[in-house]
C-alpha cells in the first residue's frame, strides 16, 4: 500500500479508479482515505465494523455494474451489522454527447447504487430482529454538478489512536501522475481492458495487491489486439472522444495517463 506525505497529509492513501480498500484505523496508519474524478463513475465509502465488532472502512471508485457488484458482494462479506454509506458522482446529471450518440453511464451508475442502496436499508419494526448486514444510514450526491468543480472528489479522514473518529469530505488534492497510477499505466490498462481478459482478478483490484506479471501479460495481450500503440500519435480531443463516457468532462490529466498506459504496452517485454 502506498502512503503518501509531502504537500499531502500526513498518511495519506489514494485509491484508484476500480481499486478497493478495506481499512481498519486500529491496525494500520493512515490518516486520510481519498478518490477523485469522479464522472460517470460513482465514488462510495463505507463505514462500520467487521465479524469482530472493529470499526472498518471500505472505499471505491467504480465504473460500471460487474464492478459496483463485485464491491457490493466484498462489503456484505466483510461487514457486520449496520453500516454508513457515503457515494459521490454519476456526473453529469444526465446522458452526454458520445461521438453520434449518447453516454448514458451516469444514469445507469446512479440507478445501479441507488437499487443496491434501496434493497439494503433496513428500517426497524417493533420486536423485529435486525438483519447481520444492513445500510442503517445513507449519504447520496449523485448527478448533484460539473465533474472536476467540486463534485467530483470524496475522502474520508481516519484516525489510528480515535478509530470512531471518521470524517467524510468532497475536499480536491492535487496529484502527480506516479500517485493515480503506482503501476506506471497497468492500471489505467486494467480500468479499460480487464474484464475483456476474463481473468476474474482483474475484475476488481484490492490495490494493496500489485498486478502480477500474469496480470499484466494479458492486459498488455489485449491491449495489443486493440492497437493501443496507436494513442501515441492521437491527439488529445481524440483520446477523450474515444476512451472517455464522458469526453467533455474530463480532467486535464485524463489524456497523459492514456498517454502512459500506451508507452507502458510500447515498453512491454
Amino acid at each position: 500500500m502506498n502512503i503518501y506525505t509531502g504537500s499531502l497529509p500526513k498518511g495519506f492513501c489514494y485509491v484508484p479508479q476500480d481499486n478497493y480498500l478495506l481499512y481498519k484505523p486500529k491496525t494500520a496508519n493512515l490518516d486520510y482515505l481519498y478518490a477523485d474524478s469522479a464522472t460517470s463513475c460513482i465514488i462510495i465509502i463505507v463505514v462500520g465494523k467487521d465479524k469482530d465488532d472493529n470499526v472498518m472502512v471500505g472505499i471505491s471508485h467504480l465504473s460500471c455494474e460487474v464492478r459496483f457488484n463485485a464491491f457490493f458482494e466484498i462489503i456484505e462479506k466483510n461487514f457486520k451489522g449496520g453500516i454508513s454509506v457515503y457515494a459521490a458522482g454519476a456526473n453529469p446529471p444526465k446522458a452526454v454527447p458520445k461521438g453520434s450518440s449518447y453516454s448514458y453511464e451516469c444514469v445507469k451508475n446512479a440507478k445501479i447504487f441507488m437499487k443496491w442502496a434501496a434493497d439494503k436499508i433496513w428500517c426497524p419494526r417493533e420486536s423485529e430482529t435486525s438483519p447481520n448486514f444492513y445500510i442503517k444510514q445513507c449519504t447520496a450526491a449523485l448527478g448533484s454538478g460539473i465533474p472536476n468543480n467540486g463534485f467530483g472528489a470524496y475522502g474520508i479522514g481516519v484516525n489510528p489512536q480515535k478509530p470512531d473518529y471518521l470524517e467524510v469530505s468532497n475536499k480536491y488534492f492535487h496529484l502527480p501522475d506516479e500517485i493515480r497510477d503506482p503501476e506506471n499505466g497497468a492500471n489505467i490498462l486494467f480500468c479499460k481492458l480487464g474484464l475483456l481478459t476474463k481473468m476474474p482478478s482483474l475484475v476488481l483490484r484490492d490495490m494493496t495487491v500489485p498486478l502480477s506479471d500474469e496480470e499484466k501479460t494479458a492486459l498488455v495481450h489485449e491491449a495489443k489486439k486493440q492497437n493501443w500503440e496507436s494513442v501515441l500519435n492521437m491527439s488529445e480531443a481524440e483520446i477523450l472522444d474515444k476512451y472517455s463516457t464522458t469526453p467533455d468532462y474530463e480532467p486535464a490529466w485524463f489524456a497523459r495517463n492514456i498517454v502512459r498506459a500506451a508507452e507502458f504496452v510500447e515498453s512491454y517485454v
